[in-house]
């Protein structure tokens, strides 16, 4: 998270001393907010300010990683991912802002940003998704669990009409759902690395798949792509995870490279480039299929 984990607990302590005082400023930032509000819904607009994008993919992808969808499990993880990381870093550029304290990793903070993440698994079962609902309520839940860990913080006071959230889910499906989770927080690369690993792209072509520059790549490997990109970030890893299975890793690159008629002359990168993931991914399905059935 490079500079997002600066000593965030003495921001809480001190934004905690602010509220406690009588001649007190008003709290108007969305980082204050997070750490000492007390209004749930005035909490999930702080976080909705920060990471709106997040907030909104976490919403779309849930229901479908709930039901078994694997690559909706995967834009639920890297959106819930991202919002923590977004919180944090509005957490640490708030403290620095108000102390004037430079940069530092806090005792403590390694663990920090993993033990949110592991609520990802967790989040989508209490009570704040089912009284505000999806995207809302994970950001408020997201918030708690933080707030729980920091010291001179208090979790935010439940809501007042406490409603379960309304999962029409078994056992199995949950287990399932854990597991997915479980597997998408513990792969051993970050998905944009996966991708430029097993397609043998430099930073410069990976960029180029998505319209951006390098600077860019920098920026979504810190706090994980935006959730506007995490739908194609996701096909992508499909279209690597086909391929790395399918074909030995020094054929990849050449394969992705080579013009073919089914992008009309281009090749599978040049057609991803132009946002044609899902007939890339189409194509390799389908020659894989017809080998196999051969």
């Amino acid at each position: 998270m490079g500079l997002v984990l600066l000593n965030i607990a003495a921001l809480a302590f001190s934004l905690h001393l602010r509220i406690a005082c009588a001649n007190v400023v008003p709290m108007s930032s969305a980082a204050d907010r997070i750490l000492v509000g007390s209004d749930a819904g005035r909490i999930a607009g702080a976080v909705a300010h920060i990471a709106g994008a997040a907030v909104e993919e976490i919403e779309s992808s849930l229901p479908g990683a709930l039901a078994g969808d694997r690559r909706q499990v995967r834009s639920y993880v890297t959106a819930y991912r991202d919002l923590t990381a977004r919180v944090l870093d509005a957490l640490g550029e708030a403290r620095e802002a108000k102390t004037g304290a430079p940069a530092q990793r806090p005792a403590g903070a390694v663990w920090l940003r993993a033990v949110l993440e592991r609520e990802a698994m967790s989040a989508p079962f209490t009570d704040w998704v089912g009284t505000l609902g999806v995207g809302r309520g994970l950001a408020v839940a997201v918030v708690a669990s933080l707030r729980e860990m920091l010291p001179g913080a208090e979790p935010p006071p439940p809501p007042p009409e406490r409603r379960p959230p309304d999962w029409d889910l078994d056992e199995r499906a949950v287990t399932r759902f854990y597991r997915g989770v479980l597997d998408e927080l513990e792969r051993s690369e970050a998905p944009l690395e996966r991708v430029r690993v097993v397609l043998g792209l430099n930073r410069t072509e990976l960029a180029r798949l998505f319209g951006v520059r390098r600077q860019a790549l920098d920026q979504w490997s810190a706090h994980g792509a935006p959730a506007e990109r995490q739908e194609k970030l996701a096909t992508l890893g499909e279209i690597a995870d086909l391929l790395a299975a399918k074909l030995k890793a020094d054929r990849i690159p050449g394969v992705v490279r080579r013009p073919a008629s089914a992008y009309d002359g281009r090749s599978a990168l040049a057609a991803i480039a132009d946002d044609e993931q899902e007939l890339v991914l189409g194509e390799f399905r389908d020659a894989f299929d017809w080998a196999a059935a051969a």
